[in-house]
């Protein structure tokens, strides 16, 4: 990938037009190593040209004048697209690694085309547009773009061994419990096999930690003068690898190890295609993924671990063969490949919630959101989804045109509801208590949760004893109190030592860092809303959440189970990892900020509230029709109302047709001459008969 700008000859030749390239990437440690990579092939003779990655506020410094080559996630450029929908600052956008399919990607294919469609009077020429994919469908995706070219480039791809480990089944697609055997495997190739670091693939940061843990004890009890085959290894280095570490330990998984040290790298799906690892010869596929996924009795998005995709096991073993031969060790069995792994990864356009994305056309004046130029057009129900939960934000109004407040909401890089309640804060002057936990939100889970039982105990405790310093009754303040707590002390890191996890909280400091700024901007507008309250301050913290949250309000209905009042009465219980579990009894109303679906469907991170909080926002989930929101919709149902009316009336035209037809008979048979005409055929009849009878009796007699 790094070598494509460079080869393209675009860049140089653009930047003396003030024009620049954009590479974009799907991950965030992807755009960094890139970047990096690309800096260092970057010579003077170039006119000093330099390649960027402004993942996070703070890298906009390192952008200049003399940047030609700007590397940034999809998201990044998105926002871009806000302040400049033209894009008349890039003339050529590279979109690599397309087949992963995020929702983000495919609203840029769309708004790309219609880029495409309408030519720019601020642009000098067509914006030019390379979309890069391993395995994606390329006929699909070239007619969507007016049947563009297809460049095939081989790839530098070495033999690589596939093994079916035959230790997950089929009947174990529900069964995610594998560590365990992920961690065998890991250990039996660093035993038996020669030289050549490992590459595990695992769904999330849990199962990384967990992983890294049992393969460390294991390691320490090896003895390497008997119990390795290749008696030149000495040691194993373990690195996790996912989306939050910070980008100093992201970098790590790219140093080579020290001589006689195989290194063996956990990572979640990001090093599947977005990642080049030198020195990985040997793959462990655990066959999993974590997918967001949309539950329309929820109508939440919920974080399911589903089976990969076989495009994306052609991937991961792929990896083992960029450097050298290699190996691929598939835990699973072959009838789990052919009977419980799609073909293709299913778009995210298609299975989760569009809020965001709708409020971001909105903002481009894209009004029509229902036939928007989608790769894969979403189900319409997602979209009329989006819609209400947006005007139950007051992001748009009833004609589903974006409100002041939903320009400002697309500023944020939160879920609307989180946005609205950051707001609602800063509104009261009281930001300081919303914006920590936001940024807690924003990261992965902080609480460390070890293997061992002993240590476990040691961790719920410490856990148990951050909650009650929050009050023990309102896990979003457990946050705030961390984050807090971490921030204001001497060593960070070290105070992250007791069962929380600095690399996710180190991310939070940056997030919030970065709300911090956004609000300072939203509140230097003159006509920022400005509110009072005189409660306590935990009051205003629950209060400010409900302005956000409401559509996740539960009650208590029988024992400790609480029912949805989104108008679906889903039964939700409160999460085992919550300060609030076990004193159901004690609550009425809750709300929650997700929910986890395993054995049950839990809502975590809970506070308690009152239902006067909520009373005045509930009645906004069930009085409008979605339908109304969507100008086309309305469109739609005016004319199929207008299709019923005609056909009502036809059937009433034709009934009165008939009615009239039967109303001229009846009085044609009711006039004078009828009746006489009917009167002498009547006595005709029945002179006829008494003949007939008459004649039959003197047959007979």
């Amino acid at each position: 990938m790094s070598r494509f700008p460079a080869v393209a000859g675009r860049a140089p030749r653009r930047q003396e037009e003030g024009e620049r390239s954009i590479d974009l990437q799907e991950e965030r440690p992807s755009a960094v190593s890139i970047a990096d990579r690309e800096e260092k092939g970057c010579t003077s003779q170039e006119g000093g040209t330099t390649p960027t990655f402004p993942i996070q506020k703070q890298r906009k410094k390192l952008i200049q004048a003399e940047t030609a080559i700007k590397y940034m996630t999809d998201g990044c450029l998105l926002k871009h697209i806000l302040g400049d929908p033209n894009l008349t600052k890039f003339s050529v956008i590279i979109l690599d690694e397309a087949h992963e399919r995020t929702l983000t990607t495919d609203i840029l294919f769309g708004l790309l085309k219609k880029l495409f469609q309408e030519k720019s009077p601020n642009r000098k020429e067509h914006l030019k547009v390379v979309v890069m994919s391993a395995t994606m469908e390329l006929a699909k995706l070239s007619a969507f773009f007016g049947n563009c070219p297809i460049f095939d480039i081989p790839g530098r791809l070495y033999p690589v061994r596939e093994k079916f480990c035959n230790l997950i089944g089929p009947r174990d697609r529900e069964n995610t419990a594998y560590i365990q055997a992920i961690v065998k495997v890991t250990m039996d190739i660093h035993l038996n096999e020669m030289a050549g670091d490992i590459l595990v693939f695992l769904t999330g940061q849990f199962e990384i930690e967990k992983s890294c843990e049992l393969l460390f004890q294991m390691a320490e009890s090896v003895d390497y003068d008997y119990d390795v085959q290749d008696t030149t290894l000495d040691g194993l280095l373990i690195l996790p690898c996912y989306g939050s570490m910070t980008t100093d330990q992201q970098r790590r998984i790219f140093l080579p190890p020290p001589p006689g040290i195989r290194k063996c790298v956990i990572s979640t799906n990001i090093s599947a295609t977005s990642l080049t690892i030198d020195g990985i010869r040997y793959v462990v596929d655990g066959g999993f993924v974590k997918q967001l996924n949309h539950n329309p009795r929820l109508g939440l998005d919920i974080l399911e671990v589903v089976p990969i995709s076989k495009s994306e096991a052609l991937q991961r073993s792929g990896r083992a063969g960029r450097t050298s031969s290699g190996k691929c060790f598939r835990i699973y069995s072959k009838d789990f490949w052919n009977q419980c792994m799609p073909d293709h990864v299913i778009p995210e356009i298609k299975r989760t919630s569009l809020t965001s994305v709708v409020l971001t056309l909105k903002c481009l004046a894209i009004h029509d959101v229902i036939r928007f130029p989608y790769l894969d057009p979403p189900n319409e129900r997602l979209i009329l989804e989006a819609l209400k939960q947006l005007y139950q934000c007051d992001a748009i109004d009833r004609s589903g045109h974006v409100t002041r407040l939903g320009l400002s909401m697309v500023e944020f890089p939160l879920p609307p509801h989180l946005t609205c309640a950051v707001i609602k804060a800063a509104s009261l002057d009281c930001e300081d208590l919303l914006l920590p936990i936001a940024a807690m939100l924003s990261v992965e889970n902080v609480f460390i949760r070890p293997v061992d039982p002993e240590y476990q105990k040691e961790a719920e405790q410490r856990h148990r004893e951050l909650a009650a310093k929050a009050g023990g009754f309102n896990d979003f303040a457990t946050l705030a109190v961390i984050f807090e707590q971490c921030k204001s002390s001497g060593a960070p890191a070290s105070w992250c030592q007791h069962w929380i996890h600095w690399r996710c909280l180190f991310s939070a400091f940056r997030v919030e860092a970065q709300l911090r700024e956004l609000i300072r901007k939203l509140k230097q507008q003159s006509d920022f809303p400005r509110e009072t309250f005189e409660g306590p301050k935990h009051e205003v913290l629950r209060r400010c959440l409900c302005a956000g949250y409401f559509k996740n309000v539960a009650r208590r209905s029988v024992g400790r189970t609480f029912c949805t009042m989104d108008g679906r009465g889903s039964p939700v219980h409160i999460h085992p990892s919550s300060a609030l579990h076990e004193q159901e009894t004690k609550l009425e109303w809750i709300i929650f900020h997700e929910v986890l679906v395993t054995t049950k469907v839990y809502a975590r991170i809970v506070c308690p509230i009152r239902y006067e909080w909520v009373r005045d926002l509930l009645p906004k989930l069930h009085e409008f029709n979605a339908h109304d929101l969507s100008s086309v919709a309305r469109r739609e149902v005016r004319e199929d109302a207008r299709r019923r009316w005609t056909n009502k009336e036809n059937v009433k035209h034709l009934k009165d047709g008939i009615s009239k037809e039967v109303l001229k008979k009846m009085q044609r048979r009711n006039d004078d001459k009828s009746i006489s005409d009917a009167r002498a055929r009547f006595l005709e009849r029945k002179q006829q008969r008494s003949q007939d009878h008459s004649d039959t009796r003197k047959e007979t007699g």
